[in-house]
This record gives structure tokens, sequence and C-alpha cells, in this order.
């Protein structure tokens, strides 16, 4: 079997970067300064014909000055001098590269001819490359960043495979805030040489990632895809958003990418024969993937709602219902048994709204343990996440103690929250919740980093857990 060329290019032990300088005013030397900062600790090798240094590393002035060749090399350099460094790195011995640079396919015809011009060069020196026109990859346990903004939260199991090099880039900062963690992310761009089926095979093998979020404006090779991608969603889920259906969507891939669009439909069979989970928006596809990148699959759709306060519970309940999940009547037994835990004012029936309570030990411990431990109960939605930081202003304000009062407030809910996030694990259910605060609630923090997502509606985290129970039916199915 042949090794995979983004083996190399998601993992290289040495970069040659062309295209960066001291001068802030380029693209390249932004893209420079994420590789540079954003924790990779191999070799960099700048390019630059007059500088002696670039951004403080040796720079060299040209390629074949290296002693050694590196393993790959990252060009943002004019389109007019690419053939010639991609000849240089050929004969210097450098067989794997990135080509940022736009200006090819997604242009026309002439485009298209200088695109053909770069394959020759390529095939001819035996070098694979991601693009041209892309933002290239992330390589989060790495620390490896050849985009223009940095990664900064932690290395997650969420793998991206994008034709858009702003959901690779510009995402980052939205990741951080909804608790993303990327496992590697790869921008394919025109997909000249390197194609999304050969990201697709290299994600499906890569222990680190556990779900794979695809953004697709057209597939080159559909059989080779659909290959590929039923091998994979046998064991490990894929979620996709497809671009290309409609007149004004086909009209942007052509000139975005240089994409042949299809028509909508063929594409939503298609993902179902694949047993891909097709996403409707980008918020759907990072939320879905993100669910399943971190949550146990359930068993059956019944889902039970635990929140303290009747709008959002009621709107995850029809969001729920809606997406084709069952939010069952609870026994009178389990009710009987909510009541004896739960103040007067509360409903036992499902939701189980305790209204506005801040008894930590109840809503992050006993409520849920009683309700995932029910057979009939495949999964918990929960909304009522509140951290010390909507106290401190109030205990301030109260005067006396204050300092001591917050740290124990604050001890209480980590532990009460440490204990929540470990529910999933121990009893094989899924936890997804929501709450209108974000990173700011420190309660939010660490039921994230904990490992249970929490979406900014209701809604979202509705969907997510119909998305979980969907890819559970594809798993289990039966495919020729």
């Amino acid at each position: 079997m042949r090794e995979n060329p983004l083996q190399t290019i998601m993992n290289p032990e040495s970069i040659v970067f062309l295209g960066g300088s001291n001068s802030l005013q380029t693209i390249g030397t932004a893209q420079l300064i994420t590789l540079i900062t954003g924790g990779y600790q191999g070799n960099i090798y700048p390019i630059h014909r007059r500088e002696k240094t670039v951004l403080g590393l040796k720079a060299y002035p040209s390629v074949s000055s290296l002693d050694k060749p590196a393993d790959l090399a990252i060009i943002v350099i004019p389109g007019k001098a690419i053939p010639g460094v991609l000849r240089e790195c050929g004969e210097a011995g450098i067989h794997h590269a990135i080509v940022i640079t736009a200006g090819y396919g997604e242009t026309g015809q002439q485009g298209a001819t200088l695109q053909q011009e770069l394959l020759e060069i390529a095939q001819k020196y035996h070098i694979r490359f991601l693009g041209p026109n892309c933002i290239g990859i992330v390589n989060a346990p790495l620390g490896l960043n050849t985009t223009w903004f940095p990664n900064k939260y932690r290395a997650g199991h969420v793998g991206i495979i994008s034709q858009s090099g702003s959901y690779v880039t510009q995402t980052l900062t939205y990741f951080e805030k909804l608790g993303l963690g990327l496992s590697q992310a790869i921008s394919v761009g025109n997909q000249a040489d390197i194609d999304m089926v050969d990201c697709l095979e290299y994600l499906g093998e890569d222990e680190q990632t556990r779900a794979i979020a695809l953004y697709i404006e057209g597939i080159k090779r559909p059989a080779a895809f659909l290959q590929a991608a039923r091998k994979i969603t046998a064991h490990k889920p894929v979620v996709a958003v497809y671009v290309g259906g409609s007149e004004a969507g086909a009209r942007a891939c052509g000139s975005h990418t240089a994409s042949m669009a299809g028509p909508d439909e063929i594409y939503r069979g298609f993902f179902h024969q694949a047993g891909i989970l097709r996403a409707d928006n980008i918020a759907d596809l990072f939320d879905w993937s993100l669910a399943l990148a971190q949550q146990p699959l359930p068993r059956g759709n019944k889902i039970a709602i635990v929140t303290n306060s009747g709008g959002p519970g009621s709107s995850m309940a029809d969001e729920a219902n809606h997406r084709g999940l069952k939010v069952p009547l609870l026994s009178p037994a389990v009710q009987d048994e909510i009541k004896a835990i739960t103040p007067p004012t509360a409903s036992a029936l499902n939701p189980v709204d305790i209204t506005m309570n801040y008894d930590v030990d109840l809503i992050y411990r006993k409520l849920p343990q009683l309700l995932l431990k029910q057979p009939d109960i495949d999964g918990l939605l929960f909304y009522g996440i509140f951290g010390t930081i909507h106290f401190q202003d109030k205990i301030a304000h109260v005067g006396g103690p204050a300092s001591e009062t917050l740290a124990f407030m604050k001890q209480t809910l980590e532990k009460a929250c440490d204990e929540f996030v470990q529910w999933p694990e121990k009893l094989k259910k899924p936890i997804l919740c929501a709450c209108f605060s974000g990173r700011e609630d420190n309660a939010v923090v660490q039921i994230q980093d904990g490992g249970i997502p929490v979406y900014p509606t209701p809604e979202r985290a509705a969907g997510a857990m119909a998305a979980l129970w969907e890819y559970a039916k594809i798993k289990n199915r039966k495919l020729p």
C-alpha cells in the first residue's frame, strides 16, 4: 500500500518557508509568524535573497543553499516565481510542498494552464503538494500551524478537511470559544495534486482524530471518495457541508476553487451511500463534529432534559422532537425519586425543571446520575450552568468576608463539575449542555475542558444530540 503524502506534509521534521520577510505587510510573513509562535519544534528555514535573518531565524538565499533537503516546502510567493522554485525544490530533494499562492484554476483558462504547469513540474520531480490557493495545515498536537490565525485552544479530536481556507484559519478563534479542540486541519484549495480523498484516507487512519468535518464545493474523484468514506464511517463519524447545490453556490464554487458542483439531490444521495452525516450549515458542521468526537453514542433516541429554567428546557424539548428524538414522560416511580430530592416548585415530568436553583450537588450529581441510570433513557440534555462569575458582584455588594464565601463556592462548584464530566464515561451515555455564557464562566470552562460540549443555545445542543443518534444508526447499519 502506497504511503499517503500527508504523512510527511502533516508531520514534517523540517520546513523551508518561501515568502516570509521582516515586513509585516506580506501575507507570507504573517503565516511564518504563526508557524514560529505556534509551538512547532522542528527546524524552520526561511528563504530570502537579501536578508541574513528573517524574524530572528537564519535566512538562506535559495533552497539549494540548504545543507540538506527539508521535509516540506511552504510557498507563499508571487505566482510567476513558483514554477522555478518548485523545480529548485525538486532538484534539492524536497518532495512535499504546500502552495498557498492563489491565481490558478479558480481564475479561468489562463490560470488553469498555469496550474497544469505546476502539476507537470511536480510530477517530473516526484513532488506531492497541497493547493494551490489554500491556507495550509494545522497539526495541533505538534503545534504546527501554517495559517494566519493562532490556534490557542488545546489539541482535541476533530479533524477538518476544507476547500475553503477560512474554515481552517478564521474559525480558530470560534473553536476556542466553543471548546472545540482540533486534531488536524487541512485546506485543500484547488486540489491540483493532493485532493480530498487523500485527506480523508489520512484522517481516517489518524488515531487522534475521532470525528471528521468536511467543507465541500465539489469532489474530483467521486468513486474513490465513496469507497474511502464508506470504509471510514463504519468506525469513525464524518460530517459534511456541501455548498454547490444551488445556482449561486455553484457559481461561487467555480470562482473560489475551480470546483465542479453537482445537483443538491445527487450529493444528498451520495452522502447517504457513504454514511456521511450532512449538515445544512457551518454551525451544525462543527457542533456535530464536536459532539461526535467527545461523547459516547446513545443506544436509542430517548432523551432526558434537566434545566433550571423553563424556557430553555422547552426549547430543547421542542428541537429534540423536531430532530427525531423523544423526550419521554418519566415513570411515576422515577418522578417520585425526583420529587424527593427537588424543591416543591420543580417539575419531575421530563424536562426536569428545578427552576432557579443553585444546589450544585443536585444539579451536577444527583439528577444526572438518577436519570442516566434509567434503562429507557439514552442521553441527557442539560441547561443550568452558572459559575462563580455570576456571583462575584453580588457577594462584593453584600460585603463581609466576600473572598472566603467566593472561594468556598468556587471549590464546591469545581468539585461538582469534576464529577459531572465523568458521567458519560461511567454510564456510557452522552451529555450535551447549553449555556448563554461562554468561557468567561469558569463552570463552562471546566465542563468544556472535561469533554462535555457546551453550546451557546439550547437548540444547538439538541441538534448535536440528534447527530449522535443519526451516526449511531449509520454505524449499526449493514452496508452492501
